[in-house]
């Protein structure tokens, strides 16, 4: 990611991109809601690094 983000930034990405992922899926974009899906394991993996 580069840049260190807070706790709260990192749980807001992830709320709203879960969010963008579920629509991603129901417009059928599998594709988008993969990429998607990927960046919130990056967040995740992120937020598992904090002590």
């Amino acid at each position: 990611m580069g840049s260190s983000h807070s706790v709260n930034e990192i749980r807001t990405a992830i709320r709203e991109l879960s969010a963008r992922a579920e629509l991603a899926r129901k417009e059928d974009r599998p594709e988008d809601a993969a990429e998607i899906e990927r960046r919130i394991a990056a967040y995740r993996d992120e937020l598992a690094e904090r002590p």
